[in-house]
Order: structure tokens, then C-alpha cells, then sequence
């Protein structure tokens, strides 16, 4: 067998062991029966568990598929949530520097109303 497809049934037997399943492709592939005088015939059986190994195959191929477009919607979930903090922060500098804002320009007002008064004061007094 090739050194990929050895790497990928590695990968396999591997997965299947975290999640519990006892069968991989390899194992059923080396699995040999005691011959019998009255045993099933040999051709069907392998041909049978060559079906089981292309769907274990199938099923390997369909679950790391999976697995990778999991890890996407997490790494995605977490930039999402990365930017929602951000927006947030952001949100509360500007709000915060909108209040500071008001406050010079309600200072600014006080002072030039102030001014007035005393314009006005000055005008009477000039007249």
C-alpha cells in the first residue's frame, strides 16, 4: 500500500478510537476467519467486507469533511466574536467621547451667554 493511503488509515483508525467506533478499514482488511467444513463461502465474505471497508472509507472521508467544516464555523464564530468585543469598545469610546463633546459645547454655551450678560451690562452702562 502506498504511504498516503498507510497515513490516511492511520488517520482513520485514530478518529474512529476517539469517537468509540472499534472497526477502521484496516482492521476489517486483515481480519481473517478460521476455515470450516461447512463456513460460508470465502469470495462472498471478502467481497462483503470489501464493501464495508469502501463505506468505512466513505464514512472516514464524510466525518473528517465534517470535522474540518466544524473547526471553520468555530474559527469563524470566534472572529465574529473578536469583532463583536471590538464594535462594542468602539461603541463605548465614541459614546463616551460624545459625552465629553456635549460638555465643552454646554461649556462653550455658559461662557458665551456670560459673555452677553456682560456686553449687555457694558452697553446700559455706556448709555
Amino acid at each position: 500500500m502506498s504511504d498516503n493511503y498507510n497515513r490516511k488509515l492511520e488517520d482513520q483508525q485514530s478518529l474512529f478510537k476517539q469517537l468509540g467506533i472499534k472497526l477502521d478499514a484496516l482492521t476489517i482488511h486483515e481480519k481473517d476467519f478460521d476455515a470450516k467444513m461447512r463456513g460460508y463461502d470465502k469470495e462472498q465474505v471478502d467481497s462483503f467486507l470489501d464493501d464495508i471497508i469502501v463505506d468505512y472509507e466513505r464514512f472516514y472521508d464524510i466525518i473528517t469533511d465534517l470535522l474540518d467544516k466544524y473547526k471553520e464555523i468555530q474559527r469563524r464564530q470566534s472572529n465574529w466574536e473578536e469583532e463583536r468585543r471590538a464594535f462594542a469598545a468602539q461603541r463605548t469610546r465614541l459614546e463616551n467621547t460624545n459625552t465629553v463633546d456635549r460638555r465643552v459645547v454646554e461649556d462653550g454655551i455658559r461662557s458665551l451667554e456670560r459673555a452677553l450678560e456682560h456686553l449687555k451690562l457694558n452697553v446700559k452702562n455706556d448709555f
